[in-house]
Order: structure tokens, then sequence, then C-alpha cells
């Protein structure tokens, strides 16, 4: 009886029309991968406040030389390796909704930590701490989108979503470009780069307390009277609509 009001959830999620509804939670989702597109891409445009400040060089020396920039680079894609194969099977366990809004606080706290370090070691090591939680969110909130959109809709989702997503870079690039060769308020203009996407990713952090779990996930998880209340509001919105 589970097995067959799960696939009812999910057939009732399968029929519904496109709406704005539906557009609205694609968008709460993608502003959160916005700034995951912010923080991948302001890596290469924070690089000449770093070397400005003498914190790191553009070369590097050896394999653990941490004055050279690469250490940096690294430090990202460690932190993301460690985020998507290490951790991102919780989502799977405590929930969509939950793990996404749980991995945002921890970048947003981790970078915003990172930009008021002084040395090459402790910048890497809180670009390390941050970037488990992008990992973590970058391969959950696929899955998340996935799950709340009919099937037959998802290619469609799934272009909004990228567009959204990579507004981030024309954005980081604008503000890299204005504020890298600035001290503003004692601090050099690189770390207020990395502070506006830390507390913007504060903000849509509050923003996406809006976003259901995911109905799917939760009869998955034998949870059918949630997933039901979630799938009856959204007949009703899109009932409202159409």
């Amino acid at each position: 009886m589970a097995a067959d009001a799960a696939v009812t959830v999910a057939a009732r999620l399968d029929r519904l029309p496109p709406s704005r509804h539906a557009r609205k939670l694609i968008t709460l989702l993608s502003l959160g991968g916005w700034f995951e597109f912010y923080d991948l891409f302001f890596t290469a445009y924070v690089a000449i406040g770093l070397f400005k400040e003498g914190l790191f060089k553009p070369t590097t020396q050896g394999l653990f030389d941490f004055q050279g920039f690469a250490s940096f680079v690294a430090a990202l894609f460690a932190g993301m390796f460690i985020g998507t194969l290490v951790f991102s099977w919780v989502s799977d366990r405590f929930g969509r909704r939950s793990i996404l809004t749980f991995s945002l606080l921890w970048y947003s706290i981790g970078v915003l930590i990172m930009a008021f370090q002084r040395t090459p070691e402790t910048i890497d090591l809180w670009r390390f701490i941050a970037s488990i939680g992008l990992g973590v969110e970058l391969v959950n909130v696929d899955a998340y989108l996935s799950e709340l959109v009919p099937k037959e809709q998802r290619g469609p989702a799934f272009a909004y979503n990228q567009f959204i997503m990579y507004t981030s870079v024309p954005v980081v690039a604008f503000l890299a470009w204005q504020l890298v060769p600035r001290t503003i308020f004692g601090l050099d203009g690189w770390r207020w780069v990395v502070i506006i996407g830390s507390i913007g990713a504060l903000l849509i952090w509050w923003i996406r307390r809006n976003l259901p779990e995911s109905p799917r996930w939760l009869a998955q998880h034998g949870r059918i009277a949630e997933a039901q209340t979630i799938v009856e509001d959204m007949e009703r919105r899109v009932r409202a609509e159409t």
C-alpha cells in the first residue's frame, strides 16, 4: 500500500501543467545555485587582489607550496570533491530541503570567515571547508529540482535553472572589476567580492525557507501524508492559475 501511495504521489506531480508556482520553486532553487557559480568564478577574478596583498604568488614552486595560487584553486576543488563524493548521500537520508539549506548556510559561513584570513594557509583551509558545503549543494540541487518538477517539464526547467545560475558570471566579473583595485574600510577589494557572495547566499537561505520538501522523497520514505499535503497545495495553486 505504501508503494502504491508513493506511485500516486509521483503520478499526481507528473500530471501538473506548467505554472507560475512551479517557476517560482525553480527560481528559488536556482538562486541557491547562483551562488555556487558566483563562488566558482570569483576564484579567477580575485586572483589579482590576492597577489597585490602578497598573500599568494602567481607561480607555484611545488606540490605543497601554499604560497602559490594553485593551492587556492586546489582547496576549492578538493572541498567540492569531498562534498560531492563523501556527503552527497546525506540528502537521501535527511531530505532535500533541509540538506540543501544547511549546505548553503555552511558555505556562507565558511566563505565569510575566509574573507578575513591573513595567511595563505588559513585562506586555503577555510576555502576547503566552505567548498565542502558547495559540493553538497551542487549535486543535490539537481536531484531536488528533478523531484519537484513534472517529468515532461524537466528539460525546460533545467534550462531555466542554468540560465539563472550563469547570470552570476557577469555579475561577479563586474563586482571584481569595480572592487578588487580598491580598499574599502580598511579591507582590500577582493575581500568585499567574497563577502558580498556570502551575505547574498545568507539572504537566499532565508528566502528558500519557502521551498517545500520533495514530495517524491517523502513518499519514498513512507511519509505519505506529508507528501500528499504538499502535492495538494501544489494542485490547489495550479488550479487557481489555470
